[in-house]
């Protein structure tokens, strides 16, 4: 399954540390279910402060998906090595 494509959301700094979220409806038919799911669950995860990398602690980029946990495959890897070591 391909990932969200990465021009359909942005986010935006708002005034007074807000934020803004924007996303495009699909092309040829006009919904917008998917991608205002995915806004959503964003802006709720951006509220929430967990919309960081867990390895690095950066924010994460805009086009990964939603349920994401790390921002590059490198954090994802040193963080399951660093698990396997721990044991």
């Amino acid at each position: 399954m391909p990932g969200p494509a990465p021009q359909s959301l942005w986010i935006e700094d708002g005034p007074n540390g807000g934020f803004s979220i924007y996303f495009e409806k699909y092309f040829w038919t006009g919904k917008a279910g998917h991608r205002a799911a995915r806004a959503t669950t964003i802006a709720r995860r951006l509220k929430a402060k967990t919309w960081r990398c867990l390895w690095c602690r950066d924010d994460l980029p805009a086009w990964r998906r939603a349920d994401a946990q790390y921002c590059c495959d490198g954090c994802r890897k040193r963080a399951a090595r660093a698990r396997t070591m721990s044991r």
